[in-house]
């Protein structure tokens, strides 16, 4: 956890992160911890290594998210009151190739296990009557298209929809629920295998002429779960070099 901030802004409070072997999700669960609040990781992937306790997790599958959630409250000695959705899939298949298989296990991943951990973390901390947030990781994918990635796109875009949906119904529970939007962010191609081309051709429109790195994410995840953010539902912060502001590759319009 080398260079993450030790600050003690989450003592007292329980996490639970999907997706918490990817490089996104391994970095939230590192800053989380290193500021204080105990975390537990889940993923389908088993962790070889974590600075947390490490729960299998299904996120399709709802007996596993419920599963997932009494491990967890067992682990913490109470209910968790910070989640983050970081499990996510990000595959590319043309649509004229695309099957119903890969168009199933994408939205069942990417929108379907959000809404099934975000409903269950709800009901427990409604049912103990308290407060919490949730950060759900979407994509800038989801308002600008992609070739090959039809199915991510429109699970990314429906998770922003879902994030405002649960923070109208859930703000007088005053549980807050948000979104952070990544660019391109590099994890690794054990994570995430992307070709050459698409690499250094995604990285020259970034304005800011860099990767994202998975910290970069997790820092804006951590604001968002810290008290001084409790003002803020809703939301949707775009952590992405600039990308979505427009574009830097065309020249003056005149000379």
């Amino acid at each position: 956890m080398a260079g993450v901030e030790h600050t003690l802004d989450f003592a007292g409070h329980r996490a639970l992160v999907t997706g918490a072997t990817g490089g996104i999700g391994a970095a939230i669960v590192d800053i989380l911890t290193a500021r204080g609040a105990p975390v537990v990781a889940c993923d389908a992937r088993k962790a070889e290594a974590t600075s947390s306790w490490f729960v299998l997790l299904n996120v399709r599958d709802q007996a596993s998210v419920i599963q997932a959630f009494d491990r967890a409250e067992n682990l913490l000695g109470g209910v968790c009151d910070i989640l983050v959705n970081a499990a996510g899939l990000y595959p590319s298949d043309p649509l004229i190739e695309m099957t119903e298989e890969a168009w199933d296990r994408v939205l069942d991943t990417n929108l379907k296990g959000a809404f099934l951990t975000s409903q269950q973390f709800c009901r427990r901390l409604v049912a103990a009557d308290r407060a919490g947030c949730i950060v759900n990781i979407t994509s800038g994918s989801a308002d600008r298209a992609r070739v090959g990635a039809a199915h991510y796109s429109a699970s990314k875009a429906a998770l922003e929809m879902l994030t405002r949906s649960f923070a109208l119904e859930f703000a007088s529970q005053r549980i807050r629920v948000n979104a952070v939007s990544p660019g391109y962010v590099q994890v690794g191609s054990a994570v995430n295998p992307l070709s050459t081309a698409y690499v250094e051709a995604i990285t020259r429109t970034i304005p800011l002429a860099r990767a994202g790195t998975p910290r970069d994410v997790a820092r804006v995840v951590a604001f968002l779960c810290e008290d001084a953010s409790d003002w803020i539902t809703g939301a949707s912060y775009r952590v992405d070099g600039g990308s979505h502001a427009g574009t830097l590759a065309l020249p003056l319009s005149r000379d």
